[in-house]
């Protein structure tokens, strides 16, 4: 009796006026859609692969379950991280619909399990196919090189990309990614080099001759700066939100890169002293450069208050702010 009532409900749902069923999927967000509502039956597997879902791959709010799986990069051991995903229940598809609808009414429900993000990945392609246009990373995670060039090779008409801190690319998974990506029009990178080496920017400006917008957050070394400039000629928007810059690479931005015309320098530190905020320090001959070129060169007042808090460059805090940006391409 009771296989009865479930296979009925099933049904039911199998039936759903199109418009609701569009309704309920917008609701939902890519894990959502992935490894629940595709999976109810026939008729909403059919509808998750609708285009229209797909243009965006938002990843940032994803909840991290950290393990103690590893792997090897640059000979030290690096965790794996997985995300929580519902899952089906021994009850059977009854269950998982309850946990979809109640997502819908109340925007909650408790999810179990987990998925690595290559298999996430997969999942993901599986359904998009090649419709996504951006594609954004949580913050925190571990893109390993077979993760990155998977990406790319699934999803070539990516516009828009953010790319985490734990990115860890060799220069051969890079050159492959980004001559995939030969549409990108703007790239967000979290960077530290300590952490996860070099990012080859000669890459990017070798297959990306659309990007014209970039905005990289972390500490930027000397070299890091005349390498973009060396290779990202057709920029024209450029934020360094919340790193730490000198004058010197600031300077070396403005007159190095031909159609700059907004640069954002705003919360911005010194790479030789974490205490003193780059509105402060900053060359009037950085200025005046800027002045004569730039449309608009984005700093922050002399006394602003998030650089005079030094936890807000903690990487915790930058794991929340990294979306926002006084340039409005660069906010996702």
């Amino acid at each position: 009796m009771k296989k009865v009532e479930s296979l009925r409900e099933v049904s039911e749902w199998a039936d759903l006026n199109k418009d609701i069923l569009e309704l309920i999927f917008n609701k939902l967000d890519v894990m959502d859609i992935t490894m629940g509502a595709s999976r109810v039956c026939i008729s909403w597997f059919l509808a998750s692969h609708n285009r229209t879902l797909w243009n965006t791959v938002d990843l940032t709010n994803l909840q991290e379950l950290d393990v103690s799986r590893i792997f090897n990069f640059k000979d030290k051991e690096r965790p794996i991280f997985f995300y929580k995903h519902p899952v089906d229940h021994k009850q059977g598809r009854t269950n998982l619909l309850t946990k979809i609808i109640s997502r819908f009414f109340l925007d909650f429900f408790e999810v179990e399990g987990s998925i690595s993000l290559m298999n996430l990945l997969v999942e993901i392609s599986k359904l998009s196919r090649m419709a996504p246009k951006n594609l954004f990373f949580n913050f925190n995670s571990y893109i390993q090189e077979n993760g990155l060039k998977f990406a790319a090779e699934k999803m070539p008409n990516i516009e828009k990309l953010a790319l985490p801190m734990w990115c860890y690319q060799n220069d051969k998974s890079l050159r492959f990614a980004f001559s995939q990506w030969k549409n990108l029009k703007t790239l967000i990178i979290a960077h530290e080099h300590s952490f996860t080496g070099r990012f080859d920017f000669k890459a990017v400006g070798e297959s990306c001759s659309n990007l014209t917008n970039l905005k990289y957050l972390g500490r930027l070394e000397e070299y890091t700066s005349r390498e973009m400039v060396s290779y990202l000629h057709s920029l024209k928007r450029l934020s360094l939100r919340c790193s730490l810059v000198s004058s010197i690479a600031v300077y070396r931005f403005i007159t190095g890169l031909p159609n700059l015309t907004i640069l954002n320098v705003s919360h911005c530190k010194s790479p030789y002293d974490y205490f003193l905020p780059i509105a402060k320090s900053i060359d009037n001959y950085v200025i005046t450069a800027a002045t004569e070129k730039l449309e608009k060169f984005i700093t922050c007042p002399q006394d602003c208050m998030i650089c005079k808090d030094r936890c807000r460059y903690s990487w915790s805090y930058l794991a929340e702010d990294w979306r926002n940006d006084e340039i409005k391409e660069l906010e996702f």
